[in-house]
């Protein structure tokens, strides 16, 4: 059986991504970078390693050793993982020095270069999970309000300004004024933050940057999203239609509609 790699941080997604490849008769060969569980694998993976996410040497001689020719880099790996220690190794160091004075995203594609430089070949992470992508338009029965669907406009566009800049991917708006623009702290703590400050009916938008690489990154929502936004009061979640992961959409969607939160994937 012809194998997939999988390089899994931490949430649903590397296991949703699992179960995926062996619908489709591949066999999953998992290495774990975060601290996650191995069991979350078990009975869809035979085969999961560990290693820390600065062991790249030890990560890509895995993978070539189990036969492994493709592979997905999918999961959460916080940010701010560059500002504290963490194991690594001399491929890592390199990397990194060579590096050292340029934002995240160059240091992750220089980490992509070395594993293709090794014979493998990085996929898209929704090389399998088109099904979570949305297509445009309202998925609620509760529609945007007229104001809302300008502020989705405003939020849509500076989001992915701030993506382009390397900065988040979301941004909360109200009444035109932008209350949250995400930093190093993540999507819910940007949507509590200016959901407090814009009381009830806020906007929450999330987008990618023009250039976004999607072998590395899918913008997500889920229900944890949509607490953060429910917890706020927040009215509306706008997502980028075909670049956005919506988990377990048909439950989100029903939760959505009884909290009264529209959900927009704007193309």
């Amino acid at each position: 059986m012809e194998k997939l790699g999988i390089i899994a941080g931490a949430g649903e997604l590397p296991v949703l991504l699992a179960r995926a490849v062996v619908a489709h008769n591949r066999e999953p060969v998992v290495i774990q970078i975060t601290k996650s569980e191995a069991e979350r694998f078990a009975g869809v993976a035979p085969e999961v390693h560990t290693y820390g996410v600065g062991q790249i040497q030890k990560i890509a001689r895995t993978l070539l050793d189990s036969g492994v020719e493709e592979v997905v880099i999918i999961g959460k790996v916080e940010k701010n993982i560059l500002l504290r220690p963490f194991h690594i190794d001399t491929t890592t160091i390199k990397i990194l020095v060579q590096n050292r004075r340029e934002k995240p995203a160059a240091i992750v594609k220089a980490a992509l270069n070395y594993l293709e430089s090794t014979g493998l070949t990085i996929l898209p992470q929704d090389w399998y999970l088109q099904d979570l992508l949305p297509h445009p338009g309202v998925l609620t029965q509760r529609h945007p309000t007229k104001s809302q669907w300008k502020d989705i406009e405003l939020g849509i566009t500076t989001a992915r300004q701030i993506a382009d800049m390397e900065i988040g991917q979301t941004v909360v708006v109200k009444n035109q004024i932008v209350l949250a623009i995400e930093a190093i702290e993540g999507t819910d703590a940007t949507i509590r933050r200016g959901g407090n400050l814009g009381s009830q009916g806020a906007v929450v938008a999330k987008a990618a940057a023009a250039n976004h690489d999607f072998r590395v990154d899918v913008p997500t929502v889920g229900q944890q999203t949509l607490s953060a936004l429910h917890e706020v009061k927040a009215g509306v979640l706008a997502v980028e239609a075909r670049r956005t992961f919506v988990m377990d959409p048909e439950i989100l969607i029903q939760q959505a509609d009884r909290w009264k939160i529209a959900v927009v994937a704007v193309a």
